[in-house]
């Protein structure tokens, strides 16, 4: 409503509203960190709502604030050509409130509910543009949210039937009383949360979904949407499964299949949001491996924990940075392939240092902050093979180093395509395109970076207050710049480099005189989405679909039988004499025993008397046009009456 009296104080009023949210949020820290709030709120949703910040939950409740209020900053300017901006902030608000109320909520009622409510939310940006490539994306990602969310139904469906409550802090202890099914429940419930997380093989959606949406839009959902599926599975594997080791240890495989198969399909890419896209998979991949080996490592889960979490703050920073810059670029050229764009990023340095500084944030290059949550989730995987002494977990770390090694080769392909190469139509700053407004987040986001990366342990005196969420009350002294880590950091980057120039210029890119391009040869590779979920529902719909055609016409034939033999029950002829011949009928034959002469006229007379015929439905028509309104009324009340006993008493 404000927007359609005036844009600019629409956006001075998002502007400011996001920045009070942000600056309530970072007060409460204090208080937060003494005790944690609750609210409850009955006879909502049948149940209550049940609201709970503590630290666990305050540290996603302020990265999600921190981003949103940079973003709304860079919307005001990056959507000044878009259509439809009204809507677009309307949904922004509505997708804030319901992602707040996902990490606010301590009733899995209450958090399923904002989980929908911000899954419809949020479709409506990715289809923001309405061309035919954001409504495909659209319908990939509602499809996704929708049958993942009626999976999730189905959990919490069962979890209330076996253990009779959904509060948090509750199913820890009463989970454990329910036996091998919890399996099957918790299974349920982390592939509901996990088709947000970007989850393999559920992420289907999110390289169609990032590349859709404008970019800020797209920051959102990599930096913080993926998140709320994170929190979902870390609720339900850390605190209510309590580290299951069977749950955890699938957690962890999926983990390294998401980094792995994350950081490939990156290389592969051509256009910026695609490759961001698919990096923000392989980044939940190292995520879900430290939500693993919390689980794994039992009474040593210290450091898995602040890997985890580190790492989920670090993400949502450095890829809000990225995805903020790559903005950039598209408000200048509407294109972020890089066949097209190539060399455009050359003689710009304030947005070359930004993109930068994004870029070593995600590799963990030391004194940058994915260096400090790198570092905590490859100390967990050592911890583990120190402990277990098993195979698997040398070719895990060897999996999470040639992981590590593909997010260099990836962003190094954007960079120098971008930043490096040589492109004369590019000569220029285009500083007459770019606003304070859209580079404020950026130095916002590459300062906060560089700090966490200066002073790693300031957010882990954070993170100490959530160890309480997990069973664990003493915390951990780490040491991020030791000589093994800055080894591990650089071994990563060699590797890199060495696919990028080994495989990604030799392969991926073609050269032809001055001219360059990248070849995309995944293009043919098997799509899940295409290839199996699509073929595979279709068969289930048309499968069905003949199984209940089959019943639904046995069910027809028997209603048709049925009603046939009423129809002819109610055309049967009955024969009766009315009330009046029957009396003079009696009257007679009185008569006739008192004189015997007339005994053989009355004979006659009564076989005379031809009887009247009615059917059953003329009887009971007859019926009712005998009963007034008042008797009428008193039968309808009676068979009502009749109806809701049987139903209540059988």
């Amino acid at each position: 409503m404000i927007g359609r009296k005036s844009e600019s104080f629409r956006n001075l009023f998002n502007v400011i509203m996001t920045g009070m949210l942000f600056l309530v949020v970072t007060i409460l820290y204090k208080p937060v960190s003494r005790n944690a709030i609750e609210l409850f709120i009955p006879d909502i949703m049948g149940t209550g709502l049940y609201l709970k910040l503590d630290i666990f939950r305050y540290i996603f409740v302020w990265i999600t604030v921190f981003i949103w209020f940079l973003t709304t900053i860079y919307s005001t300017r990056y959507l000044i050509k878009y259509k439809n901006r009204n809507r677009y902030y309307a949904f922004f608000m509505l997708t804030l409130s319901s992602t707040i109320g996902i990490f606010l909520s301590e009733h899995l009622l209450n958090l399923f509910t904002f989980f929908e409510i911000m899954s419809f939310t949020s479709y409506i940006l990715i289809i923001h543009d309405e061309d035919e490539y954001a409504h495909e994306a659209g319908k990939s990602y509602l499809g996704m949210a929708i049958g993942g969310g009626l999976v999730l139904l189905m959990g919490l469906f069962l979890l209330f039937d076996y253990t009779a409550t959904l509060n948090i802090s509750e199913l820890p202890l009463k989970i454990k009383e329910i036996g091998s099914i919890k399996y099957l429940v918790s299974g349920l419930i982390i592939i509901g949360f996990g088709v947000k997380a970007g989850m393999v093989p559920l992420h289907v959606w999110l390289p169609k979904a990032h590349p859709a949406a404008p970019t800020p839009a797209s920051a959102i959902l990599s930096g913080i949407l993926l998140k709320t599926g994170i929190f979902g599975i870390l609720i339900t594997t850390g605190v209510i499964m309590e580290g299951d080791i069977l749950i955890s240890t699938i957690i962890l495989i999926l983990g390294f299949i998401n980094m792995f198969l994350g950081g490939l399909l990156a290389i592969f890419q051509r256009n910026i949001k695609r490759i961001l896209a698919y990096s923000s998979m392989s980044q939940m991949g190292y995520i879900l491996m430290g939500i693993g080996l919390i689980g794994i490592l039992k009474e040593h889960k210290a450091v898995a924990i602040y890997g985890t979490i580190y790492h989920i703050i670090n993400h949502a920073i450095y890829k809000g940075l990225l995805f903020l810059g790559a903005g950039i670029i598209y408000m200048i050229l509407h294109d972020l392939s890089i066949n097209e764009i190539r060399g455009f990023g050359k003689h710009k340095p304030i947005l070359k240092a930004m993109f930068l500084t994004g870029i070593f944030a995600v590799i963990g290059i030391p004194g940058f902050n994915g260096f400090a949550s790198k570092t905590l989730l490859h100390e967990a995987l050592l911890e583990a093979q120190h402990i277990y002494h098993n195979g698997w977990f040398t070719v895990a770390e060897i999996v999470f180093i040639l992981s590590s090694g593909l997010t260099v080769a990836y962003l190094l392909k954007i960079f120098i395509a971008v930043f490096v190469e040589q492109n004369e139509k590019y000569w220029g700053q285009y500083k007459h395109h770019i606003r304070k407004r859209v580079s404020i987040p950026l130095i916002t986001l590459s300062g906060v970076i560089v700090y966490i990366g200066i002073r790693p342990n300031a957010v882990m005196y954070v993170i100490d207050g959530a160890l309480v969420t997990f069973g664990l009350q003493k915390g951990l002294e780490a040491e991020f710049y030791t000589l093994n880590n800055i080894k591990a950091s650089l071994l990563a980057v060699a590797i890199g480099v060495t696919i990028y120039i080994g495989f990604v210029r030799k392969y991926l890119r073609k050269q032809k005189g001055s001219e360059s391009w990248y070849v995309n040869p995944s293009l043919g590779w098997l799509n899940i989405e295409k290839d199996i979920y699509s073929p595979v529902l279709k068969f289930v719909y048309r499968f069905s679909s003949t199984i209940l055609h089959a019943i639904d016409q046995s069910v027809m034939n028997i209603v048709n039988y049925i009603t046939n033999g009423i129809k002819a029950f109610s055309k049967m002829e009955i024969k009766y004499m009315c009330y009046k011949k029957l009396n003079i009928y009696k009257k007679m034959q009185l008569f006739s025993n008192s004189n015997e002469k007339n005994s053989y006229h009355l004979a006659n007379y009564i076989h005379n008397i031809s009887p009247e015929i009615y059917n059953v439905a003329g009887v009971l028509n007859k019926l009712r046009n005998s009963l007034n309104s008042m008797m009428y009324s008193v039968f309808i009340f009676a068979t009502i009456l009749v109806i809701v006993l049987l139903v209540l008493f059988l």
